[in-house]
């Protein structure tokens, strides 16, 4: 089972061994959430979602469709390795940059992008994805 650590390696999670989809999302939360101009995310089913050490802390947002949005992270250094969704249930976002033992960025390209109304000019789609304007109910 693939697995995810926190910065400070004390939490970490293992969650199914193939994703549901993988996509780059370039909404304005994601950058505040990670001070980079998108983020790379990894779908998996939530019942596979297992935490093999340390305490998670979650905090809740409730996003322009409605729904509540809830962020998993590391209580003790606050690095965020999942989100889930009420308009998504059944499913875990996982955030390919704390993914360890391969190279998500490389390993997971995305099948999808996610609000590229809200995309930087300097970013470009990436090659063969579908390219949405808002989430993936647009």
């Amino acid at each position: 089972m693939p697995q995810s650590s926190c910065l400070c390696t004390h939490t970490a999670i293992s969650y199914a061994p193939t994703p549901l989809l993988k996509f780059r999302c370039h909404c304005l939360d994601e950058r505040k959430l990670t001070g980079a101009a998108f983020a790379l995310n990894i779908l998996y089913p939530d019942t596979s979602l297992t935490v093999l050490r340390g305490e998670l802390k979650t905090w809740a947002k409730r996003v322009d469709s409605g729904n509540e949005m809830v962020n998993h992270m590391c209580a003790t250094c606050g690095s965020l390795l999942y989100r889930s969704s009420s308009g998504y249930p059944g499913t875990i976002v996982i955030k390919a940059g704390c993914v360890d033992g391969v190279d998500a960025a490389e390993e997971f390209v995305p099948d999808v992008e996610l609000f590229t109304r809200s995309r930087v000019s300097w970013v470009k789609p990436v090659e063969g994805a579908k390219q949405e304007v808002a989430d993936f109910t647009s």
